[in-house]
């Protein structure tokens, strides 16, 4: 008679914190996922002239938009790497900062050419979440 191993159990420490880890996963993908919606919005006010927008133009709208995602694909295995090597928690928080931090320049953009810039800094932050 053959009997089978009983699967692994999960500490009941891991157990009772399954749903606050899923909630921060969760908000940490609503907010890198959102920015991309929220410049879509935000298109035509940074294409106006300078007192109000950026005076962007359409080359430099479509380079703020596939900056991010560039940037956020390239880098998306090796912060993989980088959370298996020095922690997903850490890899976590260190992206959502990098974010954070590169999504409040991007709102303080004075050209066209700083939004690209710190928008491809948003992806590294991006990827690393």
């Amino acid at each position: 008679m053959t009997t089978a191993a009983a699967p692994p159990r999960v500490p009941e420490a891991i157990h009772r914190r399954r749903w606050a880890i899923l909630g921060t996963l969760v908000l940490a993908l609503l907010v890198v996922v959102l920015d991309n919606s929220i410049l879509n919005v935000a298109m035509k006010t940074i294409a106006t002239p300078a007192p109000v927008g950026l005076g962007a133009t359409q080359s430099d709208l479509e380079w703020a938009i596939n900056s991010y995602t560039l940037v956020f694909a390239g880098l998306l295995f090796t912060s993989g790497l980088l959370g298996d090597r020095f922690g997903r928690k850490l890899a976590l928080l260190a992206g959502m900062v990098v974010f954070g931090i590169a999504s409040l320049l991007s709102a303080m953009a004075g050209s066209p050419g700083e939004l690209i810039g710190f928008r491809a800094l948003m992806g590294v932050g991006g990827a690393l979440a």
